[in-house]
Formats: C-alpha cells, sequence, structure tokens
C-alpha cells in the first residue's frame, strides 16, 4: 500500500485532474487533504476502478434485469437515481456537462427531490404527485426558475424508467411559468461609475472581522483579497468585446490578435462555447486596454501566449473565475449598483448585456444577425432578453429623427 499525489492519481485513473478532484468532491473517490495537497491510496483508486466494471456478455443478466422485471409498482424511485446520475457522469467524460452542472444535480438531488420521491414507486408518479412536490417547493419559497430545474431531475429519472421499460409512458407535468427577467444591462452612467469604483479600489485588502480575507491560489500558495488593477480593465474589456464571463477561465493571450486597418480591433479566436466557434470582433477600445494589459502582465512574468489573460496567477481557472467573481461583486457593493432597477442581482454577466445593449442604442446600422453571430449568440437570444430593458426613451434621438429630404433637383 502506498500513497500517490494528484498527479499519480491520474496517471493511476488515466483521468485528468480536474475530474478526479470533483469525484471527491462529490464523495464519489476517497482522497484526503495534506497541506493543501490531495494524497489518495493505491488502493482506494484499484476499487474505485473496480467499482466502474461492466458485466461480461457471458453474463446473461445486464444493468436492468432487476428493473425491467419486476412490475412498476415495485421499483422506486430510489432505485434509478443512481442509473441516471451514472449517465449524467458518462455526459460529464464526454464534455457534454460541466462538472459543475453534476454537482448542483447532486446538491438538488438531496436537499428536495430525493427526500420526497425516494420511497415513491416509480409507477405511482402522475400529475398530482408532481403537483404536490412543486406545491412543496412554493411553500419553500422557491421560485419559478429554480422550481423547473428540481422537476428537470425528476424528469430525468422518470425518462430512465420509461427508456428501460419499466414505466409504459411519462406521466403529464404541471405547466411552470417562469418569468423572463433580464440580468440587466448598466447604463452609460453606471458604467463610468464601476470603472472609478473599480479604480478607486485597487490594491486595497478586502478586510473580514479586521483581517484580510485570504484565497487559495493553488494547492500550496495563499495570498489576502486584494483588488487588482486589472479588474478595471476586465470591466472594459467585457463591455468593449461581448465575452461571457465564462470566456475569462479560457482566454489566453494566443486567442488574441490586434488588428489595424481602416478599423483597429481585437480578432478574438476563443475555444468554442455553445456550439459557436466563430471568432469575436471587439470594439476599438478593446484595443488600449489589452496593451496596457499585456504590458502589466509582461512586468510581472506572464504574458507568453499560453498565459490567462485575466488572474494568470491561478491555475486552476473554476477558482480564478469564482475570484473575479467575488471581485465584481464586491465593486458593486462600492458603487451602489449591486440590484438592478427591478431588483435583479448584478453579476459579471451584466458586463455582457451592457456590451449587446450599447450595440443596439448606440450602433448606427448594425442589424441583429450581425451582432448575434459576432457575441456568439442568436437573435432570438437577443430579442428575448438582451433587448428586452430597451425602451423608446433610450434613444430619443432615433425616434424623433426625420428624414432629409432630397432636393428635385
Amino acid at each position: 500500500m502506498k500513497t500517490l499525489s494528484l498527479d499519480e492519481a491520474s496517471s493511476f485513473l488515466r483521468l485528468p485532474s480536474h475530474e478526479i478532484i470533483s469525484q471527491v468532491e462529490m464523495g464519489r473517490l476517497p482522497g484526503a487533504k495534506f497541506n493543501d495537497e490531495l494524497i489518495f491510496i493505491d488502493i482506494d483508486l484499484a476499487e474505485f476502478v473496480r467499482g466502474h466494471y461492466r458485466p461480461t456478455t457471458n453474463n446473461t443478466s445486464n444493468l436492468h434485469d432487476d428493473l425491467t422485471i419486476a412490475p412498476n409498482n415495485a421499483v422506486l424511485f430510489k432505485d434509478l437515481v443512481p442509473h441516471m446520475l451514472r449517465l449524467e457522469e458518462n455526459r460529464v467524460r464526454r464534455g457534454e456537462l460541466t462538472a459543475k452542472s453534476l454537482r448542483i444535480t447532486h446538491n438538488r438531488l438531496d436537499k428536495y427531490v430525493a427526500p420526497y420521491f425516494n420511497d415513491v414507486p416509480i409507477g405511482n408518479i402522475d400529475y398530482m404527485t408532481l403537483d404536490a412536490f412543486i406545491e412543496e417547493l412554493t411553500n419553500a419559497d422557491i421560485k419559478g426558475v429554480a422550481i423547473s430545474q428540481y422537476i428537470i431531475i425528476v424528469r430525468k429519472v422518470l425518462n430512465y424508467a420509461l427508456l428501460t421499460n419499466v414505466i409504459k409512458s411519462l406521466p403529464q407535468f404541471p405547466r411552470i411559468k417562469t418569468p423572463r427577467q433580464s440580468r440587466g444591462a448598466f447604463t452609460v452612467i453606471e458604467y463610468k461609475r464601476l470603472l472609478k469604483t473599480a479604480w478607486r479600489l485597487r490594491t486595497q485588502p478586502y478586510m473580514m472581522q479586521n483581517r484580510a480575507k485570504e484565497v487559495h491560489v493553488n494547492e500550496a500558495t495563499t495570498m489576502d483579497v486584494v483588488m487588482p488593477r486589472d479588474m478595471t480593465r476586465l470591466i472594459g474589456f467585457m463591455v468593449n468585446s461581448f465575452i461571457r464571463p465564462s470566456d475569462l477561465k479560457f482566454i489566453q493571450h494566443k486567442h488574441i490578435e490586434i488588428i489595424e486597418g481602416k478599423y483597429r480591433y481585437l480578432r478574438l479566436s476563443l475555444p468554442e462555447t455553445k456550439k459557436h466557434d466563430q471568432p469575436i470582433v471587439t470594439m476599438t477600445a478593446c484595443v488600449g486596454i489589452y496593451q496596457r494589459l499585456l504590458k502589466d502582465a509582461k512586468s510581472r512574468g506572464y504574458g507568453k501566449p499560453n498565459d490567462y489573460l485575466f488572474v494568470p496567477e491561478m491555475k486552476n481557472r473554476d477558482h480564478a473565475l469564482r475570484y473575479m467573481g467575488f471581485l465584481f461583486i464586491w465593486i458593486l457593493e462600492n458603487a451602489n449598483l449591486k440590484f438592478g432597477k427591478k431588483g435583479q442581482n448584478r453579476t459579471l454577466y451584466c458586463l455582457r448585456h451592457t456590451a449587446i445593449t450599447f450595440r443596439l442604442l448606440y450602433g448606427e446600422g448594425v442589424d441583429l444577425l450581425t451582432l448575434a453571430k459576432n457575441a456568439r449568440t442568436s437573435v432570438n437570444m437577443i430579442e428575448r432578453h438582451y433587448a428586452s430593458t430597451l425602451n423608446g426613451e433610450m434613444n430619443i434621438g432615433l425616434l424623433h429623427s426625420k428624414r432629409v429630404r432630397r432636393s428635385k433637383f
């Protein structure tokens, strides 16, 4: 018996490190943390592998025999949950689902779905059962969008029952109205206030109970939370580039090309997101922002092609994105902009909304299809969400404009 590091465990299991960390966080794989480093025992890793063995072809039974032979009123909801989760884990391995989404599914399953449905026969789940579950969630002050996410988990289990012939048809699901609420863009005045606040907070520590709050950079290093100068540039970069917050995790200097010509802009050749892989064209202001970012990064020993554009010292990019989100909330609180006019929580995503909204308001002759393709979204999404907060008064000059009469001569 011997201990293995994270890298050694990755080699042993032939899984990437982030997948192993995810399995540990979900309690699927035993691991211990000493001095901020994950340690594994080789026997535990071997048992983990054995737990994923599949029946051989010589075995006359299969994974679903115990379910399909039994009558549907003898199969309980909890009997099918492990099989549904196995399918979700396979989606994570194929890259169709993120490990974070799977963790959220586990949390929702444990909190409300399992306690309510576990001991209910799968064949007894009907419209009234589902409606009663929705009522329980409503009484727990859970809103429409979140309720629909819980129902999706129930539906996945029932879909598995249907595919394995445990039930013959799906029950009717109650309709849940999920009111649309845009995250909300910032106005020009609010955007300027954000930039000024971020710049004012630069180099200041985040104090928590009279001491600086610490954040883990990697397994061996921690640092105090101090507002970096780059947050001002991050805000400006997002508003002038249309990128999503998730792009902040992956964007590296090798993805950026400065284009000089009639128009001056950055061409962002980012990894594919949401089935979109075309380059993004930024606004001219983004060029100067990037050049200042690059100059500052090189002064700190970064700025190489494979270095990340934002928070390059953090190699755990999920951690880096959470850190940037925390810093942005800190800025929002100091700028008194944490909530939109309709009470919605402001997040980094509002900067993307701002980028698209500014083009809709101030872009002369820009068409929705061009804007949608450049922002890696659809015209439908722009109309439903990004343009949902616009009103006529925001562009009163355009509404009051008059056609110029052409001379007859």
